[in-house]
């Protein structure tokens, strides 16, 4: 199994509604040029909280349907709630681990956001992703590449945070700098002629500075249990918090990579 090392639950759900806020204007120019309309199937393949899901649920309308596929049970409890005062009932939330998960044919439009960075066979999972993209149908997956991350001025905090969040990922199977591959990760996998759009989200303040104090907090359990020393989290820490009430510092998040294909609508 895989080993998530960001922290999840109900502050793992708080986290990552901050993450859809400051994720959204490119995620959601990106599902416009994929194209998303009216009576698609969808499915959000490590949904989270469900924010995207329950965004793909509205542009899809009632002759539409979204399945949101998460292994985190608080989050999804969570996500039925918010879809339920929402109203919104073209939606599921499905409790998964996505290394078990293979529907064949079963979507037009298969979609993961800040997924594979996480997974040690990120090639198998595109597999299966492209498998059940119906024909006519899309997939679209946008991933990180942290390698971009940058402060200015910078502080001691900073420069802890920037090195040991990647490494944390890395030491646990995954790729901060998978972003960059998708584009060969999807010929790798069968899947002809991607696209992709590039995007960066630098801020002075807002919800990018949040997130790093709330990312720091979420994978703190998991530094420790890795034997970094708790003063050099607790003061990377209160750098954080001083950098996200700095308006005269910027920061940039992680260089987004965008990438889709299409199937061709007689593909068998």
């Amino acid at each position: 199994m895989e080993h998530y090392v960001i922290h999840g639950g109900v502050a793992g759900y708080d986290r990552l509604k901050v993450l859809a806020r400051a994720h959204w204007p490119a995620t959601s120019e990106f599902l416009d040029r994929v194209g998303v309309g009216a009576g698609t199937r969808c499915v959000d393949v490590g949904c989270g909280g469900g924010d995207v899901t329950l965004e793909l649920a509205r542009m899809v309308g009632s002759g539409g349907h979204v399945t949101g596929i998460d292994m985190d049970e608080v989050k999804l409890a969570l996500a039925r709630k918010a879809a339920n005062e929402r109203g919104i009932g073209n939606v599921e939330f499905r409790a998964q681990n996505v290394n078990d998960w293979n529907e064949a044919g079963a979507y037009d439009l298969v979609f993961s956001r800040l997924l594979l960075e996480h997974l040690s066979r990120p090639v198998d999972l595109l597999r299966r992703m492209w498998s059940a993209v119906a024909p006519g149908g899309a997939i679209a997956v946008e991933d990180g590449d942290f390698d971009a991350l940058f402060c200015y001025p910078t502080n001691e905090g900073y420069e802890f945070y920037a090195a040991e969040f990647p490494e944390t990922i890395r030491r646990h199977g995954g790729d901060p700098t998978l972003g960059r591959k998708l584009f060969a990760y999807f010929l790798e996998a069968g899947i002809p002629e991607p696209d992709l759009m590039v995007d960066q989200r630098v801020e002075r303040d807002g919800d990018v500075k949040m997130l790093l104090v709330l990312t720091l907090d979420a994978i703190a359990e998991t530094m420790l249990s890795d034997g970094i020393a708790p003063d050099r989290i607790r003061a990377a820490r209160d750098d954080l918090v001083k950098i996200a009430g700095n308006s005269s510092t910027i920061v940039g998040g992680p260089r987004m990579f965008h990438t889709w294909s299409r199937r061709p609508p007689n593909a068998g």
